[in-house]
């Protein structure tokens, strides 16, 4: 446990990928299961319950599919496991990073000056998940940063237009 919450942070930190993470079934299984939970919360805000369930699993799924197409087209398949562990670990940290943002985000005109310091950390916790993101697409597809940049921005416009798809209430 002690050397993965180490890989875990030096991912973070951009300094290692997720070939550092072992390489395990039942680890991958339990990381998509964090992922999952941990996003329920956000969700719950502005859906039901049964709602964030599915959109959290279509998330699932996006990610799963997502990650395994592009493995295949950069002929890495065997990276498939350690890439989803490391990119739903890293999902699951930045989940519980923003939702306490996200509770106190209020957006009404009267309160907009003193959210900005909320906006400004919201904001740096958003780009620093991007690029955490673009690394390990970097590392794991074996590609140059711009094009792991590219994949990041497709992932998430991927997942925008799934949840727009599936859930018109959720953008």
């Amino acid at each position: 446990m002690n050397s993965f919450v180490s890989v875990l942070t030096a991912n973070l930190l951009l300094n290692k990928g997720p070939q550092d993470f072992p390489c395990s079934q039942v680890l991958m299984k339990l990381s998509l299961a964090a992922y999952f939970v941990s996003g329920l919360p956000g969700l719950m805000i502005t859906v039901d319950f049964p709602q964030a369930v599915f959109a959290m699993a279509l998330d699932v799924v996006v990610l799963l599919v997502f990650v395994y197409l592009c493995l295949q087209a950069f002929a890495k398949s065997e990276r498939f496991v350690q890439s989803v562990i490391s990119l739903a670990s890293m999902g699951t940290v930045f989940q519980l990073l923003v939702f306490p943002l996200i509770l106190n985000f209020d957006t009404s005109p009267e309160v907009i000056q003193q959210m900005l310091g909320l906006s400004i950390l919201m904001l740096l916790v958003v780009s620093w998940n991007l690029a955490v993101f673009a690394h390990l697409f970097k590392e794991s597809f074996g590609v140059r940063l711009p094009a792991a940049i590219v994949l990041t921005i497709c992932y998430i416009l991927l997942n925008l237009l799934a949840r727009q798809i599936f859930f018109s209430g959720l953008t």
